[in-house]
């Protein structure tokens, strides 16, 4: 189901990680003061741009 917010529609996306990651990845969420999904969202979006400036390929 697709959910809004900010007008971004975004949708459920279910994965598993490891235990220490995700441990680590709670705690930062918390000395930022931020949602799990921003810091995943804010992940995912660096590693995209990261893939497209070193390879020149994905998405604009």
């Amino acid at each position: 189901m697709a959910r809004e917010k900010d007008g971004v529609q975004r949708e459920t996306f279910s994965t598993r990680l490891n235990p220490e990651l995700l441990k680590k990845l709670k705690y930062l969420a918390v000395e930022e003061g931020k949602k799990l999904n921003e810091l995943i969202e804010e992940a995912v979006t660096l590693l995209l741009d990261d893939y497209k400036r070193r390879k020149g390929r994905l998405f604009d």
